[in-house]
């Protein structure tokens, strides 16, 4: 094996789909991520939008240092089509791994979700409640206020992924950082296990209680295991701040409060979560945060802030309105039910909240619900009074507040995130001394909605004074572009070459060219979007005069774009250095295309490796360029020649636009600071194919694009690879940035080239943090239980087993989980266990073998099963009353060796074994010839027929068989094959690999055997012919899924009238001495109603097939004696008697 940032890759498992030796005997099946890849024809959910086989067979092998592959992540999205108008995820994550191991799929589904969210974006994290503006909501309309979030603690695996062990970890380290807080955050701790009733009522009563899941979303992500262990509530003593532990994410923390009082639990809630992280941060634990996801949680739907923001809001004349659904759009809230979600409002109080998570802050999104349910209740208000609410909707042309307010509904970019109508109406009558207005700043992200995966900026400035005047919004759009960046943070400037380490000999086998081009403005002059043609040919002659007075190596010629000569033109284009009028709509919009090509042109120094672009997006944009790998000469020169530039214009008594906070001030936010790009074109085919080259850039603060320049793909390995940042670090940290990052692609290349590893290369932030080391103990809770596992299992045989695996994978807790998640009935005795393999019963034979031997009624692990499959030994069974038994039937279970069992198999293993049987099925003739009918695109017409026949088998619903995961991508590769005579049949991947059935109405059950023998025969030759067999051994006969059918796997049973002998005292010890059981006609657990019972033989292992049917003819033979007997009137004493009843 290979570790892949901690992500184990499976060699060899992408092999060739077919059965292979694994040693000791048991066969392994290898399969292909082509073969497993899931059918999601049928979904609508964001997993299988954003599923591509390319994305599937690139991250298939992966595994995280926490063991989980992507099926895990996206189970509950392949099981859970969704709802043609209701988009769901469709993914969990298993571990925090996850998000970076399977980024390819994740990324996009995550972009998709929020509404574009690029890989390279910086997540915004602020806790500060002083930055809210107001928050004192009208409490005759806001009923109570909320702010939830959610946390997980880093080294251990997410709900869908944990042990017991680890749950039971975060419940003993957030219990004890909860135990730290006092004043009014004292509380007290309810665990779920060992609740007493009126510690259950009363937190009924104050709606603080979580239930055990049964959302499929929830249980198909096995959120529900082990319940309720390490699940509980705490609160403190005024029940204003809660925390769930081990719910949906390790915990969610809830501040909340009667009445409109937002910031007031916005305040808790921050101060809360803050002393909580304080008490773990002492104690060596921490969040799991990083600076592009934020807080990381199982649901990607919830990264970022994790935080809902909600008020019970009491709008009964709004939310009758047209547009109210439209009105919500437009201020970036929901709503839901007060009862939670996909729960609908009854008297018009919604529960109202922030639509947004990722990439903007708690203090934004908290904000956006306050100004926009004050805008609600002003709504309301109005309409209470009998006026029209026209002019209060955004966007609406009869307010003049809002009247030019943007509908940005539809919009995805940093622009969209951050205005509010507050703001709106806070700015947008101010302009700046040159006349620009917040609609012109804003204009460009108006008319560019942007793409849904990639977040455009959609903002300009039209003058320095634009980043002041218009603060109030520019901020908040900085700091998200940039990742966090706080209004009172101070900027560092560093233009000196010589603290740059290294970078004079980046090697030039790989490395191209190297260049490093930035911004100046010029102070005084309005900037392009709104500059006049009289400011643009002042510029142009300010920095042309300014160039001029350079000399040396740095002297040059100005080319000015107006009345260029086609000579002087072809040779800029063939020294790639002449710019083009703006086309993009982002900078037509910004009107940076006007008056063209008036006073815009290119100086370049005589060695062209020194550029000026004079008046293009910026007032200038510098380049400092070489071939080779010389970014120290690169990066001094471009210092160098910015220097001298600036001293001739001071000299002129101009100076470029900067200060202490935005460093150099240029047009677009996106490049405030520094305004640098540091970037060369390096060879890297090898390394950029790996599925983490995204991340490893990303770790460095490195990005990439194809050489043809932005939004453009490389082709031949060869990437313009530059620095991430531009605000907060200095010019040479950047640079540095990019030299380090180049360096160590470099050898990750050559590594790769010789057909070594680079993990020891990769950069710390790529390398999985280890597991935390477990406390707790892994052992379940089985005290309330009433079961055979639980009765058998022992701390010793865990101990000894659970850290085992079977060839295929399998663990104990795998086979064991359905008997801790089902306590059972006290006088129901289930099994608790199934096998995810063959091998199972024999690696944790020490736990298989007890339960085996309690189930069957004793049966020692050294016992031989007989087989035996002729029916010709019967004696009789081919004239059972037909005035007494209706029907007769015989079935069994076969599976096909070298396959996992259904609570483990995968979706190329179960579509394996459904070819195998289907193609053994087909060579059957004469009467036993039928047809195969799979579930998977049945039509209704099928599906009534096999109905009527009673021959459809459902989706699995009982939790015996969901905590055994056999419900998994239904209904793929499961079907029924019937003969034409409808007596023979064959379920596919439902319990079993295969249920074999053989059956017909009245009681010649000889027949009925006979025609099961038969077809078995028929059926496993041809499975033999093609190279397959059943799991068989002679101790556990044939080998099933559940313990109970081990053996024969066999069950014959009859539908037998015996109305009168049933309410016999002595019927059910008559039944017990003849090893048979009854049951009613509907199945297992129902009850007869008419004194007909279904009788079949109580035994399965120990015994032959033919000794079992035996059981069944002469026992039920006797049955309907005894009944004749009645109903003659006479006694049944000898008979009973004779049976030792």
């Amino acid at each position: 094996m290979s570790a892949n940032m901690g992500c184990v890759v499976t060699k060899n498992r992408d092999g060739g789909g077919s059965t292979g030796a694994g040693g000791s005997g048991t066969p392994v099946f290898v399969q292909t991520a082509s073969d497993n890849y899931p059918d999601l024809s049928q979904h609508n959910n964001h997993l299988a939008k954003c599923l591509t086989p390319d994305i599937y067979k690139q991250l298939f092998d992966i595994r995280t240092s926490f063991n989980c592959d992507l099926d895990r992540c996206m189970q509950t999205g392949v099981d859970n089509p969704g709802h043609p108008f209701i988009m769901t995820v469709g993914m969990v994550a298993g571990d925090e791994e996850c998000y970076e191991a399977f980024a390819p799929l994740f990324d996009p589904v995550i972009s998709d979700r929020h509404g574009g969210y690029s890989a390279s974006a910086k997540h915004v994290t602020d806790l500060n409640p002083d930055h809210l503006v107001g928050g004192e909501l009208d409490p005759k309309y806001v009923v109570s206020s909320r702010v939830r979030t959610g946390r997980s603690i880093r080294g251990y695996a997410l709900p869908p992924l944990c042990s017991r062990a680890e749950r039971r970890d975060v419940e003993k380290i957030m219990v004890d950082a909860l135990a730290s807080l006092d004043g009014p955050l004292k509380g007290k701790y309810y665990p779920l296990t060992g609740m007493t009733e009126k510690e259950q009522d009363q937190l009924i009563d104050d709606h603080f209680l979580f239930d055990k899941p049964v959302s499929p979303l929830l249980t198909a992500s096995r959120m529900a295991r082990d319940w309720p262990d390490a699940r509980g509530i705490w609160h403190n003593d005024l029940k204003n701040f809660l925390v769930w532990i081990n719910e949906e994410d390790h915990i969610r923390v809830i501040s909340m409060e009667q009445g409109g009082d937002m910031r007031a639990v916005f305040s808790r809630f921050c101060e809360g979560l803050g002393k909580v992280e304080t008490s773990l941060k002492s104690k060596n634990y921490e969040y799991m945060w990083n600076e592009h996801l934020g807080f990381v949680l199982t649901c990607p739907s919830n990264l970022g802030t994790g935080v809902r923001a909600g008020v019970h809001l009491k709008v009964p004349l709004l939310s009758k309105h047209a547009k109210f659904d439209e009105i919500l759009s437009k201020l970036r809230l929901q709503k839901r039910g007060t009862g939670g979600v996909d729960t609908a409002s009854t008297d018009g109080t919604f529960d109202i909240s922030n639509l947004d998570r990722l990439g903007t802050s708690e203090v934004q999104q908290v904000q956006m619900v306050i100004d926009g349910v004050n805008i609600l209740t002003e709504m309301e208000k109005a309409m209470e009074a009998g006026n029209s609410i026209d002019d209060l909707i955004p966007g609406s042309k009869a307010n003049p507040d809002l009247a030019d307010y943007p509908d940005l509904s539809k919009h995805n970019n940093y622009m969209s995130h951050c205005l509010t109508p507050q703001m709106w109406k806070n700015l947008k009558d101010k302009k700046t001394s040159s006349g620009y207005t917040l609609k012109d700043c804003i204009n460009t992200g108006i008319e560019n909605p942007g793409h849904p995966h990639i977040m455009t900026v959609g903002v300009v400035a039209g003058d320095e004074e634009s980043y002041d005047v218009f603060a109030e919004f520019m901020d908040p759009v900085i700091s998200a572009r940039h990742g966090g960046y706080d209004k009172d943070a101070k900027h560092r400037t560093n233009l000196n070459p010589k603290d740059l380490r290294g970078g004079e000999n980046l090697d030039p086998k790989y490395v191209l060219s190297s260049r490093v081009r930035t911004g100046r403005s010029i102070r005084g002059y309005a900037l392009p979007p709104h500059c006049t043609k009289e400011e643009r040919a002042a510029i142009e002659k300010i920095t042309v005069d300014a160039l001029a007075g350079l000399e040396g190596p740095l002297k040059g010629t100005y080319y000015p774009l107006e009345g260029m000569t086609d000579e002087t033109q072809e040779k800029l284009i063939a020294d790639h250095f002449l710019f083009d009028k703006p086309v993009s709509p982002l900078l037509t919009a910004a009107k940076m295309d006007r008056d063209w090509p008036q006073a815009r042109g290119i100086w370049h120094n005589a060695e062209k490796n020194f550029l000026v672009w004079v008046n293009e997006e910026d007032h200038t944009r510098v380049i400092s360029m070489d071939k080779g790998g010389n970014m120290k000469a690169v990066f001094t020169r471009f210092c160098e020649g910015l220097q001298k530039v600036e001293a001739l214009m001071k000299a002129a008594d101009k100076e470029f636009m900067w200060n202490e906070h935005l460093g150099y001030v240029l047009t677009c936010p996106s490049n405030l600071g520094t305004g640098l790009r540091g970037g060369v074109h390096v060879k890297l085919p090898l390394v950029s194919q790996d599925p983490r080259f995204d991340k490893i850039l990303y770790a460095m603060r490195l990005q990439k694009r194809g050489t043809g320049g932005v939004d453009t793909a490389s082709t031949d390995g060869t990437f313009d690879i530059s620095n991430l940042d531009r605000l907060g670090t200095s010019e040479v940290e950047q640079v540095q940035c990019v030299v380090d990052g180049v360096e160590l692609l470099i050898n990750m290349e050559k590594a790769l080239e010789k057909g070594n590893s680079i993990e020891d290369l990769l950069p710390a932030a790529c390398k999985p943090r280890p597991p935390a080391k477990i406390m707790s103990s892994n052992y379940p809770d089985l005290s309330k239980h009433s079961n055979y596992m639980a009765k058998c299992l022992t701390p010793a045989i865990y101990d000894k087993l659970y850290k085992l695996k079977t060839k295929a994978g399998v663990t104990l807790d795998d086979c064991i989980q359905t008997g801790v998640d089902n306590p059972g009935h006290p006088f129901i005795m289930t099994v608790g266990m199934v096998a995810g393999d063959e091998e199972s019963y024999d690696l944790f034979a020490d736990l298989f073998d007890p339960v085996i031997d309690a189930r069957h009624g004793g049966y020692p692990k050294t016992a031989k099963h007989p087989t035996d499959l002729d029916a010709s030994k019967l004696k009789g069974g081919d004239d059972l009353d037909p005035e007494f038994v209706l029907s007769s039937r015989v079935r069994t279970g076969r599976s096909i060796r070298g396959i996992t069992l259904p609570p483990c198999n995968t979706r190329a293993e179960r579509a394996l074994v459904e070819k195998v049987c289907v193609d053994a099925l087909a060579a059957l003739d004469g009467p036993l010839k039928g047809q195969y009918y799979p579930l998977t695109g049945m039509t209704e017409e099928t599906q009534d027929k096999l109905i009527e026949d009673h021959f459809l088998f459902d989706k699995p619903v009982s939790p015996l068989l969901t905590a055994s995961n056999m419900a998994r991508d239904w209904p793929q590769a499961r079907g029924i094959w019937h003969n034409d005579e409808k007596t023979f049949l064959v379920w596919i991947n439902e319990e079993d690999h295969t249920r074999v059935i053989s059956m017909e109405k009245g009681g010649n059950i000889k027949r009925v055997f006979e025609r099961f023998c038969g077809g078995l025969k028929k059926v496993e030759d041809a499975i033999k012919s093609k190279g397959h067999e059943f799991m068989w051994n002679e101790h556990l006969g044939y080998v099933l899924t559940c313990p109970s059918n081990l053996g024969t796997g066999l069950r014959a049973g009859v539908h037998v009238k015996v109305p009168l002998l049933s309410k016999h005292d002595k019927f059910d010890a008559l039944l017990e001495k003849l090893r048979l059981q009854k049951r009613g006609t509907g199945g297992v657990d129902t009850a007869s109603t008419d004194g007909t019972f279904d009788i079949s033989n109580a035994d399965r292992i120990g015994v032959s097939e033919v000794q079992l049917v035996q059981m069944v003819i002469d026992g039920v033979g006797l049955l309907v004696k005894m009944e004749k007997a009645l109903m003659a009137g006479q006694k049944i004493d000898d008979l009973l008697t004779s049976q030792g009843v």
